[in-house]
Order: C-alpha cells, then sequence, then structure tokens
C-alpha cells in the first residue's frame, strides 16, 4: 500500500539542521524544459508568478491567479544522485515534462530546452536525502504522491522557511525516476541566473536530435518526427 501524505502541521515544522539543507554551489549547471508558444509563453530565465497549476511544489495561495511576490521555476540540477552517479539531466527534464503524456512533442507550444550555470549559492530544503520530512511529520509521498497534497506542503515550508532561513526552493528526488533529483526555485534564486544562458535551443533542433532519440527510448517515450 503506497504512503498517503498528511495535511502539513506547521506547528511540527523543526528548526533547520546542517543535513535538512542541500547547497548548490555557484557553477552549478541547471537544465530545464520550458515553453515559448502556446497561451502562456514564456522565456529562459522567468519564474512563473500565475499558480498554483497542477505542478506538485507550486507556491503560491488559491485561487490561482497571478502572485508577484511567489515565483517559481522547476529545473534539473547537473549533480550527484544517491548513488554517486550524475543522471543526465536533460533525460530528467524530459520525463517530467513528457511522461504524463508519453509522448515528446517538439513543436507543441514550442517547447526550448536552456542550460544556464548559477552565479550564487543556492540554499535548498532537501526532501529526498535528509530526514527533515520524517522529523516534519510527513513521508516520501511529498516527492511521488498527490500533487495536490504536495502543494500544500510547499506553501506551508515558504511560510515557515523562506524568510527566517533563507531558503531558496526545494530540492527532490523526480517522482517519474527516483535516482534523479530536480528543483524548485523560488523568486529568491532570480539574481543567481546569469544575464545569458550556455545553451537556448528549441527541442526540434537538429543538434538535440541524437540526445531526444536515445532518451525517447531509454525513458519508453513516443517522439514525434
Amino acid at each position: 500500500m503506497s504512503e498517503k501524505l498528511p495535511k502539513p502541521d506547521i506547528d511540527r515544522f523543526p528548526d533547520l539542521q546542517p543535513g535538512d539543507v542541500r547547497l548548490l554551489p555557484a557553477g552549478t549547471d541547471i537544465v530545464r524544459i520550458y515553453s515559448a508558444g502556446g497561451t502562456h509563453p514564456t522565456t529562459w530565465n522567468t519564474f512563473r508568478a500565475h499558480g498554483p497549476t497542477g505542478c506538485r511544489f507550486d507556491h503560491q495561495t488559491r485561487p490561482a491567479r497571478e502572485h508577484p511576490t511567489r515565483r517559481i521555476i522547476y529545473a534539473a540540477p547537473t549533480v550527484s544522485g544517491p548513488d554517486g552517479k550524475v543522471y543526465p539531466s536533460m533525460k530528467a527534464c524530459l520525463a517530467e515534462c513528457f511522461r504524463d503524456s508519453g509522448t515528446i512533442d517538439v513543436n507543441h507550444n514550442d517547447p526550448y530546452l536552456v542550460v544556464f550555470v548559477i552565479q550564487r549559492d543556492l540554499e535548498l530544503l532537501d526532501l529526498g536525502e535528509s530526514d527533515w520530512v520524517t522529523r516534519a511529520g510527513g513521508n516520501g509521498a511529498i516527492s511521488s504522491g498527490m500533487r495536490s497534497r504536495s502543494r500544500d506542503w510547499a506553501r506551508a515550508i515558504y511560510r515557515r522557511y523562506a524568510e527566517s532561513d533563507g531558503i531558496d526552493g526545494l530540492f527532490y528526488p523526480s517522482s517519474n525516476i527516483p535516482v534523479a533529483r530536480s528543483v524548485a526555485l523560488w523568486e529568491s534564486a532570480e539574481l543567481s541566473l546569469p544575464t545569458h544562458p550556455d545553451l537556448n535551443e528549441p527541442l526540434r533542433h537538429a543538434g538535440l536530435r541524437a540526445a531526444l532519440e536515445q532518451y525517447a527510448s531509454e525513458l519508453g517515450l513516443d517522439l514525434l518526427p
């Protein structure tokens, strides 16, 4: 039987210990996929203010609307996982973005792949490799269970730690690939982004095709021509 994530009780949230915070040092590569087209087009460095959406860790309060002071992006850092290996960040992003539909569509909403290097250290609450979740009254379903409940936790975590402890977001196991790591970066992380990315190309770019074909096969995803 799978675990059910309880509602967050902010009064149970403990003071942070050193092992609760995952430091992403300046110079870390960050990879994300974003939509440059569609109903809500964005750019490589835009933190989304509209929410909450259906994404797991949106920290905006309900109802869904523009939240100028609560902005977020989701991405994959190039870091070692719990097995000591660096899982391909592009592969992790593809799983997160396209696993629900089962198809990588390189044209719909004009998806882009961006790689950039953060310019300052980021401090993220570690939901996968620390025991913070257990001490706070939760469990592993925060990263793999019902997304609406995970969003409740994200809002509570933000209220408890963003201002008082300077936490810049969340570091967590991918629900699709538990060995891979993802990040949800809050608005305080915006100033860590560089002026220009190292790579910013549409997924349909010919130079990305070989990697797309390989990762689609490994993930069991269809790849539209």
